[in-house]
């Protein structure tokens, strides 16, 4: 029987009833997590040690920059997050250390981090408050070991609440010297301010092209609008080579839905082994009954398919399949998916349903530290606080900004944005101390890393790749790496798009 962690109870949406608008303003950070690449262990001591790369700075010129090793950067001895040795500790003996007093946006002997949600937005109250929450978590969590180099951390609450992004881009730039380990629905909105007060962030999530592909952004999971990791297309060619011939789309008529959908189906194309035969939108505000689209899909001969909204309506669809006695071979979803909530509202008609997953999951928390110390670190600094995959993505972010923080700090006695910048960068093997799998955030390319989850029994259980695979596992994808830790990756997947998604240049320093 699969595992049904405790934690998973509070997930993303919390396990909200939404009604069907409510639900149209959830996918816009459901959606977020889309393509968002592997999760699980690292090697021990991965994260620690960057190699050399060409790294931004915060005027996005490249400079060549040496990769900090063990030694460059003194943590605290006994504590560690995962496989990460702690970015938080004391300032070495006899060093005062400072943040530059033009850009820490008041005392210079504390670092202001903003952490940005829209938990307090009417619609849907809450939504992404695991940012927050997660961010005041590590802070005292940090604090409590010495600050970074000795530099304690403060959290700025910037709450847009869905709408006021550009107010709290002026509470920002007034008052914090870095965003860090959160993200906002709308983010494209918060150009040209961003630039105009030298702002950078090190996001937890990000959601438009603008924003995706800004300057002075880093994200330890990139997730650009021009290229996804197209893996699990290759896994479902792969495994349901005949069904994939037969592929449909169900999809939210809303902006952001679109988007997504239309990226699936250039990733298919350029892949190979797909033939789209039928592409369904859905109304967001919600469709009075859903048998129709069941037909639809139906009459068209679709045998495999992918959904493209948030978990709560899915099972209507799944349930409306149920009742004409229609079931394709392959249903499957991205990592916003991965929800109790699915599970609670789908029943038995969910069961097959496959997910790809962008974290670690809770399931396994017993085999990977760092999802058991998130957990503990929620439990022990925040144990109000929502805990949830989005909570763990916002973490790393946290996590490489300390990183990347520490390293200056063991160069010099103040701490600039530009020098954030710069060591974060070079983090070439990033993984959250083992909350995801390995990323490259200097380069802004998706990881190519994934894994495939399975609600089975009520449950979500690991599907592709298992822990132990046999040859015949490996022979499924000859070009996929299967790692140790239990991701697939596969450079040759990700997938280089050319579609029109979005504003691009919005989030350029012009």
């Amino acid at each position: 029987m699969p595992i049904r962690h405790p934690a998973f109870a509070v997930r993303q949406t919390g396990g909200m009833s939404l009604s069907p608008r409510r639900g149209a303003l959830v996918a816009l950070v459901s959606l977020s997590l889309v393509a968002s690449a592997c999760a699980n262990r690292a090697e021990p001591g991965a994260d620690s040690v960057p190699a050399t790369t060409n790294a931004p700075t915060a005027t996005g010129a490249p400079v060549t920059t040496e990769a900090p090793t063990d030694t460059d950067a003194p943590a605290a001895e006994s504590v560690t997050f995962g496989d990460l040795e702690s970015p938080c500790g004391p300032s070495a003996e006899g060093v005062v250390n400072s943040v530059d007093p033009d850009e820490a946006k008041g005392s210079t002997d504390v670092i202001r981090l903003a952490a940005s949600s829209d938990k307090g937005n009417v619609a849907v109250p809450g939504l992404n408050g695991e940012l927050y929450d997660q961010a005041v978590a590590f802070a005292a969590w940090c604090n409590e070991q010495g600050g970074i180099a000795g530099v304690p951390v403060e959290i700025l609450d910037a709450d847009a609440k869905l709408f006021d992004v550009p107010a709290q881009m002026e509470n920002i730039c007034d008052n914090a010297f870095a965003m860090a380990g959160g993200g906002f629905a709308f983010d494209d909105q918060e150009f040209p301010r961003f630039h105009e007060c030298g702002m950078i962030d090190i996001a937890g999530f990000t959601v438009t092209a603008g924003k995706s592909l800004s300057d002075n952004l880093i994200s330890p999971m990139p997730n650009p609008s021009n290229a996804k990791d197209g893996g699990w297309f290759a896994w479902a060619t792969a495994v349901y080579p005949e069904a994939m011939q037969s592929f449909g789309t169900v999809y939210s008529d809303i902006l952001t839905s679109q988007v997504v959908e239309e990226q699936y189906v250039e990733i298919a194309e350029t892949l190979g082994g797909t033939t789209v035969v039928e592409r369904i939108p859905y109304n967001s505000l919600g469709e009075a009954n859903w048998t129709p689209i069941a037909q639809q899909l139906k009459d068209a001969g679709v045998r495999a398919m992918a959904f493209v909204g948030v978990p709560e309506v899915l099972p209507k669809l799944t349930k409306a399949m149920d009742e004409i006695g229609y079931r394709p071979e392959l249903i499957m979803a991205d990592a916003g998916f991965y929800a109790e909530v699915l599970l609670e509202q789908g029943g038995s008609s969910v069961e097959g349903v496959v997910v790809r997953t962008a974290y670690a999951l809770f399931e396994e928390s017993a085999g990977v530290k760092s999802v058991a110390d998130y957990l503990a670190m929620m439990d022990v600094h925040n144990p109000e606080g929502k805990v949830s995959g989005l909570g763990m993505q916002g973490l790393s972010a946290m996590l490489l900004f300390a990183s990347a923080a520490r390293d200056c700090f063991a160069e010099g006695e103040v701490l600039t944005r530009s020098c954030v910048m710069e060591k974060a960068a070079v983090y070439t093997n990033w993984t959250g101390g083992g909350l995801h799998g390995p990323s490259n955030p200097g380069t802004n390319r998706p990881s190519p890393c994934y894994q495939m989850i399975e609600v089975r029994d009520g449950g979500f259980t690991r599907l592709y790749p298992p822990l132990e695979p046999t040859d015949a596992d490996r022979a499924i994808i000859p070009s996929t790496e299967i790692t140790a830790e239990g991701w697939a990756c596969d450079e040759s997947t990700v997938v280089d798009l050319v579609g029109d998604y979005g504003d691009t240049e919005i989030g350029r320093i012009k």
